[in-house]
């Protein structure tokens, strides 16, 4: 992460956003563990998942401890498209809590990364009511979950204020691939704008 950070900062500027996924049970020991050292490290934004949470209350108090905790982050409320299949919190619930907690951003991803997509699993609609519902409450939305060349014109429908395309980005794996640039150029071209 370090080596990372220095090398954006160096080569595109020391006022770059950068995240840091915290994973997806904000309860965890490691997402303490990562919330420090992204402070430390004067990351932007974190994210933190929504997993294990029995109610909006529930979530809402974890949220609110975290960022207690951490006062120079800006925090990232983590929604997951198939919440359905893996039991846990909408995304309206989700956002619900953030807004409680005075999050800066909701996200939609998947949780379970088997090729399907966010689409797989809530239609445009559903995704850009909650987008809109984040709009009303101040906040920023940002959509990903195993997205790619052809869900673009999916994307552009709800128009999210970040949109993440890692695995459309990559060549090889989700956790070992690498960027490759014709595949982020297809994506700048393909979009029309530069995907966060």
């Amino acid at each position: 992460l370090k080596s990372i950070l220095r090398t954006l900062r160096s080569a595109v500027s020391n006022n770059v956003e950068t995240s840091v996924a915290l994973g997806d049970n904000p309860r965890s020991k490691l997402a303490l563990e990562l919330a420090s050292l992204a402070e430390e490290l004067a990351v932007t934004y974190v994210k933190l998942g929504s997993l294990g949470f029995g109610s909006v209350n529930d979530a809402t108090k974890t949220y609110r401890d975290l960022k207690e905790c951490f006062r120079d982050l800006k925090f990232v409320a983590v929604a997951y498209a198939d919440y359905e299949v893996v039991r846990c919190l909408s995304p309206i619930n989700v956002l619900n809590a953030a807004y409680r907690s005075d999050y800066d951003v909701v996200m939609i991803d998947t949780l379970i990364k088997n090729g399907r997509s966010t689409f797989d699993y809530l239609s445009p609609n559903e995704v850009k009511k909650v987008k809109d519902s984040a709009h009303d409450r101040g906040m920023l939305f940002a959509l990903a979950g195993s997205l790619q060349p052809k869900h673009v014109s999916l994307v552009k429908r709800v128009d999210p204020d970040i949109v993440g395309f890692r695995s459309a980005a990559c060549d090889g794996d989700r956790v070992g691939g690498k960027v490759v640039r014709n595949r982020v150029e297809l994506l700048v071209k393909t979009y029309g704008r530069q995907p966060l």
